[in-house]
């Protein structure tokens, strides 16, 4: 059970990571947004792999006719992101606190 919380927890960061860096460079030419899939692990728990989008940004010109791709990045869905990590790394955290507790418990009965 601590495997599974201990990589919640990795995963968590990652997304936040990867957020973070989106959300950094959300006004940058060309920039497209990171995502964090999420997997089974093959000995339970999950592994998260960061991937880069391949979808381009929108087209625009500036004053001069200089055409530029936007960003990929949604202000939105990194907020969304960013919540959800915040709670997989809360729940995860609750975990390993409740297994610290039960081990804890065995000892004193055990004692």
């Amino acid at each position: 059970m601590i495997s599974s919380s201990l990589s919640g927890i990795r995963a968590a960061v990652a997304m936040i990571e990867a957020s973070a860096g989106n959300t950094a460079n959300a006004n940058t030419n060309g920039y497209r947004k990171k995502t964090v899939a999420l997997n089974e692990g093959d000995k339970g728990g999950v592994v998260a792999s960061v991937k880069t989008s391949t979808s381009p940004g929108i087209s625009y010109a500036d004053t001069y006719g200089n055409v530029f791709e936007a960003s990929t990045v949604d202000y939105a869905e990194e907020a969304v992101n960013q919540m959800t990590a915040k709670h997989m790394l809360y729940a995860n955290i609750a975990t390993l606190k409740t297994v610290d507790e039960m081990e804890k418990s065995v000892i004193d009965i055990l004692a």
